[in-house]
């Protein structure tokens, strides 16, 4: 693959996770105004966040398996396609329990769209330059949390929550349109293995089922905070909406510089240890801020130190998946998103649970806990060739 094929796979991967992200994330900021609409709890209104990671348990894993055997293309236009054309129609939903189902389906179409695009990467970029690859897409949809996050508060508060939902649908079915147009056939029998083979070798692989239990503790962690933190500094600190949002965006900022240089440090010192060391750091400084609850502006600062340290693991952590089985790439990633896609259901949950019937305090103890665990999963399970190890891209 040419520098300009590289550069173009990288905007076009980078532009529809912005996507995928704004899709997931701009339901964040409009819990309020839907719980409000429905006559219902701001935790009862998370369940649709948790509806739209659900599919992506299964999902995943049954379209693993033939991403490594037919190519990835396929899977990412169609996943944006219904993606983005069941959140057009979730604006209109006329109940909750619709809102829910809409959510779902929309979510079978996101499920297949990060495994494939982490796998994409994975098969063009050698190990040494991956981290510096995967950070750069990383950081192109981490714009959707910097922009997209206060947008749909602001609109939702102008307008209402639909005009949000419209907004994000749309851009994913361009991304759609792109990726036909211009991204080129992926690769046909990257493996010719049947699927029960290719789960075999990842299920005997203790390095990676540790890369995968980690990655699920922190997904836990990191969706149970991101799902309630627009209703965080509204509770808090009594903002508006659209305020709120606004505040909330420290959080996107936070992560775009932290993934950045977390995939550079780890091409200089291994992934493994930012990914440890990340998740923990990330995790003492959340549980400060959800226990102390400094002023406004101090707690803002706060929450872009904790997203800068988290966003770091972001770029690491997919790095160490993709070389986990290297033969099985797909396959891994699908199961590892579908693992994320239990923790943002749980998260949702959980932290519903624990606002309603506790507090926020009790959502960074819990926070806590599973970054701790998913430190200690990753330090003690998870191998790491050594860097200077050059691995071609697939052919």
């Amino acid at each position: 693959m040419s520098a300009r094929e590289r550069r173009t796979l990288l905007f076009l991967l980078g532009y529809l996770t912005f996507s995928a992200v704004y899709v997931g994330v701009v339901i964040a900021p409009v819990l309020t105004p839907i719980a409000s609409e429905f006559d219902i709890s701001t935790g009862t209104a998370g369940l649709v966040v948790a509806a739209y990671g659900a599919p992506g348990i299964l999902v995943a894993l049954l379209a693993g398996p033939y991403s490594d055997r037919f190519g990835r293309k396929r899977f990412l236009v169609a996943g944006s396609v219904v993606m983005g054309v069941f959140t057009v129609l979730a604006a209109f939903a006329t109940s909750f329990g619709l809102l829910v189902a809409l959510r779902m389906v929309a979510g079978v179409g996101s499920s297949v769209i990060y495994p494939n695009s982490n796998a994409m990467l994975g098969d063009n970029f050698p190990y040494r330059e991956r981290g510096r690859a995967i950070s750069t897409v990383i950081g192109m949809n981490t714009m959707a949390s910097i922009v997209g996050v206060p947008l749909a508060g602001i609109v939702a508060e102008a307008t209402s929550w639909r005009v949000s939902l419209v907004i994000v649908g749309v851009l994913s079915i361009v991304a759609a349109m792109l990726l036909h147009r211009f991204l080129r056939p992926a690769q046909v029998a990257i493996n010719e293995s049947r699927v029960r083979e290719l789960y075999r070798r990842i299920l005997t692989n203790r390095s990676a089922l540790g890369a995968i239990a980690s990655s699920l503790l922190g997904s836990l962690y990191w969706f149970t905070w991101a799902t309630y933190i627009v209703v965080f500094f509204q509770h808090t600190f009594g903002l508006a909406e659209g305020l709120a949002s606004t505040f909330a965006l420290t959080q996107g900022l936070g992560v775009l510089v932290g993934s950045q240089l977390g995939g550079r440090i780890g091409a200089r010192i291994g992934h493994r240890p930012v990914v440890a060391g990340s998740v923990l750091l990330s995790g003492a400084l959340l549980l400060l801020q959800t226990n102390l609850t400094p002023p406004l502006l101090a707690t803002a600062l706060l929450n872009l130190a904790l997203s800068a340290v988290i966003g770091a693991r972001f770029a690491s952590n997919t790095t160490l998946l993709t070389e986990q089985v290297p033969e099985a790439r797909g396959t891994l990633l699908a199961l590892s998103a579908a693992v994320t896609s239990a923790s943002m259901v749980a998260a949702a949950a959980i932290g519903g649970v624990l606002i309603d019937g506790y507090g926020f305090w009790a959502l960074g103890v819990f926070c806590m806990g599973a970054a701790l665990l998913a430190a200690i999963v990753v330090t003690v399970f998870v191998r790491e060739e050594p860097l200077d190890l050059e691995i071609a891209p697939a052919a």
